[in-house]
């Protein structure tokens, strides 16, 4: 890192002196991060952003020692060294995740930021900066460093040459572009390309639900969808819907779900046009007979007549769904190809969604949350446990 110091845009950590690789769940990284979570409670700024809230609620010690009791040779386990980020463009906080991931295994983490300076990762900078100047904290610090580059194949060749591991967030491409850079021969990486998503509803389940819950279920539906405008992995694209003859129910469900992002969701020209330009794309490329359907535009349906053939190749975003209509998930088992990552699910039974996956041998879902939880992420995320992976257990 320090013979590139001088070609990277450094924000925030140590580019030279850095650590040795520690023990995971450290007391000093728990604490840390804790301090972390406080100090975004008490930052106004902070708190009107729900994915900063969100990341320092999961930073509480409470979480982190629960956490640690997954790890039961956590006694053992130390990290392996130097752990290079490389966080994704459209999700501001992924880096942070990735950052405190690489901490917990006992990590020195070079994380390379998003080129776009969102808010969110000036304000957490600006705490972790602040937390960082406690004397109990001042060891941090070399332990990271975070920093900005432009595409550069100089620069990405040199960083993997020399850590010991790499947690690679973003699109196919990026990834294929890492692989062609030499890495050390016992370097891990670990790969996190481009997924979709779907909902699974059960519509006959809306019908005896109290208006308090179905308030609740429209907030959730909308926090997992609109939430980065429906661009993460993990964002429901497809909403399959189980039970048929029940238009009239499902009708509902739209109508208050419209109601309820006129409401909260902003969107400008730009995203109108990035709107159109995905569901044209769609219509020229997919194989796949669908029809629009839509009373305004920031909700847009897709209704897929035939899907035999698949569906991968329909790439929508900003609040546009394809919706299946079936009785069982058996009739479209073939639809959970391996880039399903996350399936959110109201009205059925997490065990039955499991049993479904591998009865089938369905290569793909990696996670079945409910409804309100597609963004929660943790240590194991698209199948794999991060923290184990970028550690070592020292055995008897």
């Amino acid at each position: 890192m320090l013979a590139l110091k001088d070609k990277v845009d450094v924000v925030l950590g140590e580019t030279e002196a850095f650590s040795k690789p520690f023990a995971i769940f450290s007391d000093e990284v728990v604490d840390f991060l804790n301090e972390i979570y406080v100090n975004i409670k008490q930052h106004e700024e902070a708190m009107t952003y729900t994915d900063l809230v969100t990341f320092g609620f999961w930073c509480r010690k409470a979480n982190l020692n629960k956490l640690s009791l997954s790890y039961i040779a956590k006694d053992k386990m130390v990290g392996r060294g130097k752990v290079l980020h490389i966080a994704p463009s459209n999700v501001p906080m992924n880096f942070a995740y990735s950052f405190a991931f690489g901490l917990l295994s006992g990590n020195i983490n070079l994380v390379r930021l998003p080129s776009k300076n969102f808010t969110q990762i000036r304000i957490l900078c600006e705490i972790i900066r602040n937390v960082c100047e406690k004397k109990k904290f001042l060891s941090i610090l070399k332990r990271f460093c975070f920093f900005r580059y432009g595409k550069s194949d100089t620069i990405s060749r040199a960083l993997s040459l020399e850590v010991d591991a790499r947690l690679i967030w973003g699109g196919d491409q990026t990834i294929y572009e890492f692989r062609e850079y030499k890495t050390q021969p016992r370097c891990i990486d670990l790969n996190f390309s481009s997924r979709v998503s779907y909902a699974v509803i059960n519509s006959k389940a809306l019908k005896g639900i109290s208006n308090t819950e179905y308030s609740r279920l429209i907030r959730n539906f909308y926090n997992d969808c609109y939430f980065m405008d429906q661009q993460g992995c993990s964002s429901p694209q497809v909403i399959i819907w189980l039970g048929k003859n029940n238009a009239e129910v499902i009708e509902r469900f739209y109508a208050r779900l419209l109601d309820y992002v006129k409401k909260n969701y902003e969107q400008d020209i730009a995203v109108t046009n990035k709107k159109i330009l995905s569901v044209a794309q769609s219509a020229v490329q997919s194989s796949v007979d669908f029809k629009t359907n839509y009373s305004d535009f920031s909700l847009l349906r897709l209704k897929l007549e035939d899907f035999s053939k698949g569906i991968d190749d329909i790439k929508v975003h900003f609040g546009t769904f394809s919706e299946i209509n079936v009785d069982s998930l058996d009739e479209v088992s073939h639809l959970f190809t391996k880039d399903v990552q996350t399936i959110t699910y109201f009205g059925i039974d997490e065990l039955e969604i499991r049993s479904f996956i591998i009865k089938n041998g369905i290569l793909g879902v990696d996670r079945i949350v409910s409804c309100g939880r597609a963004h929660d992420i943790g240590p194991i995320w698209d199948g794999q446990d991060i923290i184990s992976t970028i550690s070592r257990i020292i055995c008897n």
